[in-house]
């Protein structure tokens, strides 16, 4: 576990060193996997050039400002969060065990993480890291399934379950960074993966059908104000028996359009949703093989993701784009998964 000093002494050098020819200061930056047996993570241009290693690893988040990386390494003991600096050139060890790492979120203003902390089974605990100062904030216990900052990065919103049951018994909760308040959002035990909007909204799946479906309950994406009220939905999404639906995965600036992951049995791809019409478009036309959704771009008009991994076979992936209407697949690195973007 890294020490007060050397952390602070990270964020500060970083505050101070020019970056005039990091990918960073001219553009966004991309990250993302190469390998399956002994993966590598890397950070380059948003278009997925000047490409520089960071190490061995998988499952990069880089930071909104595009300065920071957080990423996934075994251990013999499990999995520990690493945190690289793109402009020192150099990484540490910011928490160990790491549990479920697609439970993860970025502050917007790039001062803060949230993430799990715990063994493999069990309850895990949401945790806040401060990277300026150091500080750690235990949130609390139990079983999570999305976590998300505020506009403001002054609070978070999460979904959390007490038991390890499926469908999870879990509603949406708020917690305020600034007075340590929990505020309960959701009450009927169905509210799942909270992401919380640029302009104040939070969107979030609650499982319908539990009773009448046979293999599960099927999401459907609702939305609800900063207090959990004036609650409506948004989509009607046609979900198969062997499908879970949607789960929202980001914004747009305006937040007008809406990136989602339609998931389920051997399936998996990128929905394009608009928030203010509910109109759903596919972004790939074969659901096993197809396109995964990572990120939407800050103007809502194009959609990163990752091809060709597909279920149980030979996976061939591309770290791609796609218009957020649809369209043709833009390469941006071959062989590559798990891309992120920064703002």
């Amino acid at each position: 576990m890294p020490n007060l000093p050397k952390l602070k002494l990270v964020v500060a050098l970083l505050a101070v060193v020019a970056l005039p020819a990091l990918p960073a200061a001219a553009n966004a930056t991309l990250t993302y996997t190469k390998g399956f047996q002994k993966p590598h993570v890397y950070y380059a241009e948003d278009n997925g050039k000047g490409a520089h290693q960071i190490g061995s690893g998988r499952n990069a988040h880089i930071s909104p400002d595009g300065e920071t990386v957080i990423y996934e390494k075994e251990t013999k003991s499990g999995a520990e969060m690493r945190l690289y600096s793109i402009a020192l050139g150099k990484g540490q060890r910011l928490m160990n065990p790491w549990r479920e790492s697609f439970v993860f979120a970025w502050s917007p203003d790039s001062s803060m993480i949230a993430a799990l902390k715990g063994p493999l089974n069990g309850k895990a605990t949401l945790m806040i890291v401060n990277l300026a100062s150091g500080k750690r904030i235990k949130i609390g216990s139990g079983y999570f399934n999305g976590v998300s900052f505020s506009p403001e990065s002054n609070e978070i919103v999460y979904g959390l379950a007490n038991t390890p049951d499926y469908p999870p018994k879990s509603d949406v909760y708020k917690y305020s960074i600034e007075t340590g308040k929990t505020v309960k959002l959701s009450h009927d035990g169905t509210s799942v993966y909270p992401l919380w909007g640029p302009t104040g909204q939070i969107v979030f799946a609650r499982q319908l059908g539990a009773k009448s479906r046979k293999y599960g309950p099927a999401n459907q994406l609702f939305v609800m104000n900063e207090e959990g009220r004036r609650i409506s939905q948004v989509t009607h999404t046609e979900v198969n028996p062997f499908a879970e639906g949607l789960s929202p995965l980001g914004f747009s600036e305006n937040g007008n359009r809406l990136l989602t992951e339609f998931g389920g049995q051997d399936q998996s791809y990128a929905v394009a949703v608009n928030m203010l019409t509910g109109a759903e478009k596919a972004l790939t036309k074969n659901p096993e093989t197809g396109f995964v959704g990572a990120a939407i771009s800050p103007d809502g008009t194009t959609v990163l993701g990752t091809t060709g991994l597909g279920f149980g076979g030979n996976p061939h992936p591309k770290v791609v784009t796609v218009p957020f209407t649809g369209g043709k697949q833009k390469v941006l690195v071959p062989g590559a998964y798990e891309p992120s973007w920064s703002s």
